[in-house]
């Protein structure tokens, strides 16, 4: 299987960073199989300590599509395949996988999966796999070793380096870290009087009916999709999360006056190519909107924002967060 880094900036992180954390013991043993995948290894996934090919070649990769994309996989197959929208923040090469892979269904075809002789089962969400799903774990393990990591939002690089180290995708997610973390330090570095004395907060829309009159959306809090980015940028995202674990608030557009009454700046959710998303776009448009002071100030920023969960995929995002600090007023 061939894994290519789709963004580089600088020499990749040494491997050992993830694998010492990440992996079991690495002794190999035979499977009986012949090839590259004929190796195994000890690994300590989220349903146990499971023993996977050191080298997979033929992967079935349920869950998230564009997570596995993100990190340059070529799997044999996915549940179902990645959405359009989230082709658009993936290299041209992703919509290729993409295309070539087959489809086992959100709700698994067993008997599928079992015709295409994977060597490694991979599930990247939480859903189906880790409460109780749709998911038989007895059936997939019957057919080839099968990892669980969960999608996190919460500790999401610390569960996408686990699943790059099953892959064997370990450069790319290393690679993306790199890029990540030298944007991080020129925002922190260009910015650093303005991050000191400047709150923000984040809406969003997921989607559904809108009107003005009866319109709703969200408030993010530290730690959801469009917020993890920010707050690594040095950021001070308020309010702070609540402690029942939400990860958003839901207001109607009565409320968005006195919701972002005490934050400097608003930011708002942008598409790949730079629109506006078109949830939000709504929002823009009503009087409520028109009227807040950070909007006739010059301090609601649209970001780009891409609910992703890798380093590379997150490099957009930081990338166009700042350019639109560069435009504050306060930034001169």
């Amino acid at each position: 299987m061939t894994l290519t880094p789709l963004r580089r900036r600088g020499t990749a992180l040494a491997a050992a960073l993830v694998l010492t954390a990440c992996s079991g013991s690495p002794e190999k043993t035979s499977t009986g199989k012949t090839g590259a995948a004929s190796e195994t290894r000890s690994f300590k996934a989220d349903n146990g300590t499971i023993e996977i090919p050191t080298d997979p070649q033929r992967i079935v990769a349920l869950g998230s599509p564009q997570t596995y994309l993100a990190l340059g996989v070529k799997p044999i197959a996915f549940g179902e395949k990645a959405t359009e929208l989230n082709l658009a923040w993936l290299p041209t090469e992703a919509a290729q996988v993409n295309d070539s892979v087959v489809e086992v269904g959100d709700d698994v075809d067993y008997e599928k999966v079992a015709g295409l002789d994977p060597d490694l089962i991979v599930v990247h969400e939480p859903e189906h796999a880790l409460a109780g799903g749709s998911y038989n774990e007895e059936r997939l393990q019957s057919i080839a070793p099968t990892v669980y990591i969960e999608l996190n939002n919460d500790a999401w690089k610390t569960q996408v380096g686990r699943l790059a180290d099953v892959l064997n995708a370990v450069d790319t997610f290393e690679a993306g870290k790199v890029e990540y973390d030298a944007l991080i330090s020129e925002i922190k570095d260009e910015h650093a009087d303005l991050l000191s004395s400047t709150t923000f907060k984040v809406l969003q829309r997921w989607g559904g009916d809108f009107t003005p009159e009866a319109g709703t959306l969200n408030m993010e809090y530290p730690g959801s999709y469009c917020t993890s980015y920010a707050i690594d940028a040095g950021l001070d995202i308020i309010p702070d999360a609540p402690a029942n674990g939400d990860l958003d608030l839901e207001l109607s557009m009565e409320q968005l006056s006195d919701t972002v009454a005490d934050a400097d700046v608003i930011l708002y959710p942008l598409e790949a190519d730079g629109s506006v998303k078109p949830e939000f776009a709504p929002v823009l448009k009503t009087n409520i909107w028109k009227s807040l002071p950070q909007v006739k100030d010059g301090r609601a920023l649209g970001i780009r924002c891409n609910r992703t969960m890798t380093y590379a995929s997150k490099v957009p995002t930081l990338e166009s967060l700042k350019e639109a600090l560069a435009t504050l007023p306060e930034a001169g």
